[in-house]
C-alpha cells in the first residue's frame, strides 16, 4: 500500500543492475524488487516497506516451525523439474550488464545474507567456515551491531535456513550463548530461543529483521558503502 493505495504488481521484462523490475498495474510505475524503490512513474521517489523476510527455508524446518501452515500450490501440483536459471547460478555469469560497483573481497556469485537497518548495510557470508561446530545440529551464531542496534544472525548450512532478529527487549540487549541447536539457542540468562520464529521461552518474541540471501556482487551493486561482516 502506498498513499492509501493498494497495489497489485506484474513483471515489468525490464532489468535494472540485472536486477527484475516489477509494474504496478494501477499507475504502470516501475519499482525495483529488491529496493522497493519506484524508479520511474507517479509513484517515483516512494518505496515500499518490507515486511518480513525469510528468503529460503525447506519445509520441514518451516513445519517444525509452524505445524498449522497452509501450503499455496498450483491446482494441488508444484512443478520441480528444472531449474530455469540453474545453468546461471552454476556459472560466473553476474548478468546481461557489467557491474557498476565491485568489492573483491568475495568472489562475485558468493552468497552472503544481505541486511538493511536504516541507512546501514551489512552482509554475512553464508560459506563462512564458523557457522558450523564440530557436534552434528549445531551451529554458531553471530552477535554483531548494524550501526547502534544489536543483531543476532542465524544460518543452519545443512538447511539453508537463515535469520536475523534484533536482539534487544526493551532496553536489554539478550546476548546468547553462541550456539544453536537445530533452531534453538539459549541466552546467557536461562532462556531459550527459536531463531526461526524468534520466539523465547517465556513467551517474548524478539523482533525479525528483514534480509536477503543474495549474490555478493549483487549486493555490492546495489550497496556499494555495504559492509561485510569479518571475524
Amino acid at each position: 500500500m502506498v498513499d492509501g493505495e493498494t497495489l497489485t504488481f506484474g513483471v515489468s521484462g525490464k532489468l535494472w543492475k540485472n536486477a527484475l523490475v516489477m509494474y504496478d498495474r494501477q499507475t504502470k510505475s516501475l519499482w525495483s524488487h529488491l529496493t522497493g524503490e519506484c524508479l520511474e512513474g507517479a509513484y517515483k521517489g516512494k518505496k515500499l516497506r518490507m515486511l518480513s523476510a525469510v528468503p529460503i527455508v525447506k519445509w520441514g524446518v518451516w513445519r517444525t516451525a509452524h505445524p498449522q501452515t497452509k501450503v499455496l500450490t498450483l491446482g494441488g501440483r508444484e512443478d520441480h523439474r528444472r531449474d530455469n536459471y540453474g545453468v546461471y547460478h552454476r556459472s560466473s555469469d553476474t548478468g546481461l550488464f557489467p557491474p557498476e560497483n565491485r568489492n573483491d573481497k568475495l568472489g562475485n556469485k558468493d552468497l552472503v545474507i544481505g541486511v538493511t537497518l536504516g541507512d546501514k548495510q551489512k552482509a554475512y557470508p553464508l560459506k563462512r567456515k564458523g557457522w558450523k561446530t564440530e557436534e552434528k545440529g549445531k551451529w554458531r551464531v553471530v552477535e554483531d551491531n548494524i550501526g547502534k542496534i544489536p543483531v543476532v544472525v542465524y544460518h543452519d548450512p545443512d538447511h539453508f535456513t537463515s535469520s536475523v532478529f534484533k536482539r534487544k527487549v526493551g532496553e536489554k540487549v539478550i546476548r546468547f550463548s553462541g550456539v544453536a541447536e537445530g533452531m534453538i539457542a539459549n541466552d546467557t540468562d536461562g532462556r531459550s530461543w527459536n531463531l526461526v520464529t524468534g520466539r523465547g521461552s517465556d513467551g517474548t518474541e524478539l523482533e525479525a529483521v528483514p534480509h536477503l540471501n543474495i549474490y555478493w556482487f549483487a549486493w555490492v551493486d546495489f550497496y556499494p558503502g555495504a559492509t561485510l561482516y569479518e571475524e
